[in-house]
């Protein structure tokens, strides 16, 4: 039979191998907190969650898969709830791309969370596809590749970055490994926008079994960034030049991820590549009512 409890140094070793590295890395940072699965005694999966306030925000679940589809999550996930409201906890929350994660969906419907819309969505292609969208015949102006901008250009652009990239996550994407196929929007002399093309990593976490990642492993994964410019124009000279270098420089099979939030770049990739993005929602539980 299945028991849930909280995960302490004195079970910790157990659990290990089913935490992903990146979230013990970032306990040491964030208010994580982490629950263990039991089954048979043995350590068989774990529920993580974001403490903010009155607010339990779960970031990752894990069940081996010999465990799938016989109700143990089910059995964990009711007892952490309880165990979450009797401690305080007001609400649960959950943020992921629907179409991508069916897992969290489900458990999203079964709770009854409160669905919404995000201001952000999730596409994935090929660069076969990018390279036969609208864009490849579009000539690109005032574009440079990353790689050959002079020092003093690049460490402008870098702090240009730095400044905006809260809009997009906690960590600065590696500016140094994106050179290869990344792109500066260039007003003048000055760059003024980027689209950063991140290598795929090589680094294999095996502890987060089937989890989806976003970027994906092997995944070329594509930021833009707009740090000063007002040109409508901008991200569409980017992907044009993007295209011209894939076409040069990538197998067509490559796949390449984004994650852009909603506006005048989501609607230009769906308009232009004529793949519709996945959109990210955020499930809510009033925990007050159970």
């Amino acid at each position: 039979m299945a028991s849930f409890q909280e995960i302490s140094p004195a079970n910790l070793d157990a659990f290990m191998p089913l935490i992903p590295e990146v979230f013990q890395e970032r306990a040491a940072d964030e208010p994580l907190r982490f629950f263990g699965i039991e089954e048979s005694d043995q350590a068989s999966g774990v529920i993580i969650f974001r403490s903010s306030g009155i607010t339990a925000e779960i970031v990752y679940i894990y069940i081996l898969p010999y465990l799938r589809g016989t109700g143990v999550i089910d059995t964990a996930l009711t007892d952490l709830f309880f165990k979450l409201k009797d401690t305080g906890y007001s609400y649960v929350t959950m943020q992921f791309v629907a179409d991508e994660y069916p897992v969290l969906s489900y458990i999203a419907k079964r709770y009854e969370f409160e669905v919404r819309s995000m201001d952000y969505a999730y596409f994935r292609f090929t660069a076969q596809d990018i390279m036969r969208c609208r864009a490849s015949s579009f000539e690109p102006q005032g574009i440079m590749r990353v790689k050959y901008l002079p020092q003093d250009k690049l460490e402008k652009l870098k702090k240009l970055i730095e400044r905006y990239y809260k809009v997009y996550g906690n960590k600065l994407l590696d500016i140094e490994a994106a050179l290869p196929f990344s792109m500066a929007y260039m007003e003048g002399t000055d760059p003024k926008g980027a689209l950063l093309v991140d290598v795929p990593s090589i680094r294999q976490d095996e502890a987060l079994g089937e989890m989806k990642q976003y970027p994906e492993k092997g995944a070329y994964d594509i930021t833009l960034f707009f740090v000063g410019t007002t040109s409508q124009k901008a991200p569409l000279y980017l992907l044009s030049g993007l295209c011209k270098v894939l076409k040069a420089e990538l197998p067509p099979e490559a796949v390449i991820t984004g994650y852009f939030p909603h506006g005048h770049v989501v609607k230009l990739f769906e308009n232009i590549l004529g793949i519709k993005g996945h959109h990210e929602v955020l499930g809510k539980l009033d925990l007050r009512g159970l």
